[in-house]
């Protein structure tokens, strides 16, 4: 699976949107539910789906969902 599908179930999952609803370009403020609470428990969720962790300058940037794909694939993560 790659690395973008991987990252939209999540996003599904925590901002409870549909994937087919969203896309790269979906983002925080973009998509109705994608707020700045549910965007702190997004990037706790991706933390441990990925195994990863993001530093607090990250958290500007992630905020997209192909942010998100950059970011990770930046820290090793393959689909």
């Amino acid at each position: 699976m790659a690395l973008q599908d991987e990252v939209l179930k999540v996003v599904s999952r925590v901002i409870k949107v549909p994937e087919h609803a969203l896309s790269s370009d979906a983002g925080l403020g973009m998509v109705s539910g994608w707020d700045s609470l549910n965007h702190t428990t997004l990037v706790l969720e991706l933390e441990e789906a990925f195994e990863v962790a993001f530093d607090f300058d990250e958290l500007d940037r992630i905020v997209t969902v192909s942010a998100i794909v950059e970011s990770l694939q930046a820290k090793g993560v393959e689909g």
